[in-house]
């Protein structure tokens, strides 16, 4: 983490979770609102119930309040989700600068210098449930040398412009790091799964000649490699680091 002064270097874009935060808001008063309409509607209904119940005993909120006593445990688990998922939380900023980015999040300030960059994940893919698409996740994390991450995700306004920002910043400082360790030691790693050598791509045990491959391209998801002999490999992107620098080193490969 490094201090620094905003008035010396102006940020060149700054994105914030205004929507998010306001749209979190709502869901919050309206769980509240809700919850407490519950709560009325139950302590009038106990009261509807109590002469019942000392005529006939409690067998008789079974016998006329059977399907409510059966939704209430669902009901309340909704609502209770409702409230706790959309606590208001504290402001989010991320802000781009020329040598770095910088987030700001309540009290936690933390800036990422772009020559200290060392990790990109991103995480931009959607799953799939028999054949039936589910929530897309959107996350980027990016690592630095010293073990500082910085996580964005899909929470920022315009996260999709801030997204591809941070990918054209990180970009040739990335494609540096990479470059000079296969300079000097034959081969880079772009994450647990995959690593680069100067003549093979390996995806877990699966070995490419890089003179084989001839395409390679991101797909739902994942990262499919082609080569010659119908053979492919695969892997998911949020298993890849630094994935912008995977794919221009295999098409800038003779």
């Amino acid at each position: 983490m490094e201090d620094f002064q905003t008035n010396e270097i102006t940020p060149e874009a700054v994105f914030k979770d205004r929507k998010s935060r306001r749209a979190r808001i709502w869901r919050f008063v309206l769980s509240l609102l809700l919850l407490g309409a519950l709560g009325v509607f139950g302590y009038l209904t106990w009261q509807w119930f109590i002469p019942r119940v000392e005529k006939f005993g409690l067998s008789v909120l079974w016998i006329n309040g059977k399907v409510l006593l059966i939704l209430l445990p669902f009901m309340l688990f909704l609502l209770f989700w409702l409230f706790f998922a959309n606590l208001p939380r504290t402001k989010t900023a991320v802000s781009i600068l020329p040598d770095g980015i910088r987030k700001k999040q309540g009290r936690r300030d933390l800036k990422i210098r772009w020559d200290s960059l060392e990790k990109i994940r991103m995480d931009l893919s959607r799953s799939y449930f028999l054949g039936i698409p589910g929530k897309r996740k959107e996350k980027l994390d990016l690592l630095d040398a010293v073990g500082n991450t910085l996580s964005i995700d899909a929470r920022m306004d315009r996260f999709e412009d801030l997204t591809n920002l941070v990918r054209q910043k990180a970009f040739q400082p990335l494609l540096n790091l990479a470059q000079d360790q296969l300079a000097r030691t034959g081969k880079f790693r772009f994450g647990k799964k995959v690593m680069l050598e100067k003549d093979a791509l390996s995806v877990g045990k699966a070995v490419l000649p890089l003179s084989q491959i001839s395409s390679a391209q991101i797909e739902n998801g994942w990262l499919k490699v082609k080569a010659e002999k119908r053979r492919k490999l695969k892997v998911r992107t949020d298993q890849v680091e630094n994935l912008d620098v995977l794919l221009h080193l295999l098409s800038s490969q003779p």
